[in-house]
């Protein structure tokens, strides 16, 4: 396993480029590895939206004594305690970056003599000094995440907005304080911005709350009774206009003065040390194409993926996907045929074009892994164990998941 370490950091990645609305462009395959490896996006004060009953691995529960909500210190504390515990330590190479992953040709035999698959090069950070080598796997996954590289729309005037103004993503946001007494446009409709606008309203003059659509259940936390005083609700955007530093919404309404714009617009699926990334697996960046399940590349099944689908609780989403992988790897468990593998892919192309999952279209992904997990192979609605990992979940789980901003409210008071 090849990790860069990820911590929270005080220093924040150089702006990213204006527009960024293509991972192949932003992030191109094949691109060297940088010396420094990015920070991350968490900021200073940053509260899980998840209760830990819930956002735990399915069968190793938070400390009794972590609270319900916890902060970015205490996740990270518990994800050492797991490391520690199960020995993981050993098996994970930190600070090194991976430069490519290629497909070895068919019938060449690696330098130990046993045939694989998958070469893996690899650039390793220490003292101040780089090494480079290539390994040989049999099978890859990648869990690379997706808060790397941001999302930022093509917006007319934009780029030349951002000569006047801040022009940030809210993967560069650490704190408050950084914007006190200034006017700042918040863009997004999730929890980020959510808590963005929450956070800087306690300093700035005057907070924009932008959202395009329907309000989301995040943005209903700072909505009605909830809002600020000096925060305002504006509509779409239609045009930055940097010679008079007005914005103009497409309601017709402008919005003057603002200090800082920051995109808190989600980021972009990138995986530059695919070099065959473009076309196979993504277009642009904005989804995964090719994968059974989310997680199999179907031209090459021993290339799997974990962690793609946003909006589920990610430890044991994470931990399901793990052990289906892990038993299609070992023989445990089986791939599907290629007829049905044929029929999803097909399914696919009538369906969303995301990785969005809504709360029951998660439920229906847990129970689904955990059968495929287990080998069963009867109809999902007969399958039944009590398995603490692959077993259905718990009534308790499933009702703490849908009151999980309910339960947030009663616990942080937002």
């Amino acid at each position: 396993m090849y990790v860069c370490n990820r911590l929270y950091s005080n220093e924040t990645n150089p702006p990213p480029p204006i527009p960024s609305t293509n991972a192949l462009v932003v992030d191109p395959p094949s691109s060297a590895a940088p010396y420094q490896p990015p920070y991350s996006a968490m900021y200073d004060n940053l509260n899980t939206n998840l209760p830990t009953t819930i956002m735990s691995y399915r069968d190793i529960p938070f400390p009794s004594n972590s609270p319900l909500f916890p902060n970015r210190k205490q996740v990270i504390d518990y994800i050492q305690h797991v490391a520690e515990k199960y020995e993981l330590l050993p098996m994970i190479r930190f600070n090194t970056t991976v430069v490519t992953v290629q497909q070895q040709p068919e019938g060449q035999e690696s330098h130990n003599d046993n045939k694989r698959s998958w070469q893996v090069s690899v650039t390793y950070w220490h003292d101040g000094k780089k090494t480079n080598y290539t390994e040989s796997f049999d099978a890859i996954v990648v869990a690379n995440g997706k808060y790397y590289v941001p999302y930022i729309p093509d917006m007319d005037g934009l780029k030349e907005f951002s000569n006047v103004a801040n022009v940030l993503h809210s993967q560069n946001y650490r704190r408050p304080q950084d914007y006190k007494d200034k006017v700042v446009l918040v863009v997004g409709n999730g929890s980020s911005a959510a808590d963005l606008v929450r956070e800087i309203s306690t300093t700035a003059t005057k907070v924009y709350h932008c959202i395009r659509g329907e309000e989301s259940n995040f943005s209903k936390t700072i909505g009605g009774e909830n809002k600020p005083n000096n925060v305002q609700r504006v509509g779409g955007l239609a045009q930055f206009d940097a010679s008079t530093g007005m914005i103009r919404c497409q309601d017709g309404q402008y919005i003057e003065n603002v200090d800082t714009v920051l995109f808190a617009t989600g980021y972009l699926y990138s995986f530059p040390f695919l070099s065959f990334e473009k076309d196979n697996l993504i277009t642009d960046g904005h989804t995964v194409f090719n994968l059974f399940q989310d997680m199999f590349y179907i031209k090459n099944p021993t290339l799997a993926f974990v962690g793609l689908p946003t909006r589920v609780v990610p430890m044991p989403f994470m931990q399901m996907q793990s052990m289906v992988i892990a038993r299609c790897f070992s023989g445990r468990a089986k791939f599907p045929s290629h007829k049905v593998i044929q029929e999803e892919m097909e399914d696919k192309k009538k369906g969303p074009k995301n990785l969005i999952m809504d709360i029951e279209s998660e439920l229906a992904a847990f129970e689904r892994m955990g059968a495929w997990a287990e080998g069963y192979q009867g109809k999902i609605e007969d399958w039944q164990s009590n398995d603490p990992i692959t077993g259905r979940l718990s009534e308790k789980w499933i009702k703490d998941r849908h009151r999980q901003l309910e339960l947030r409210k009663e616990y942080l008071g937002y």
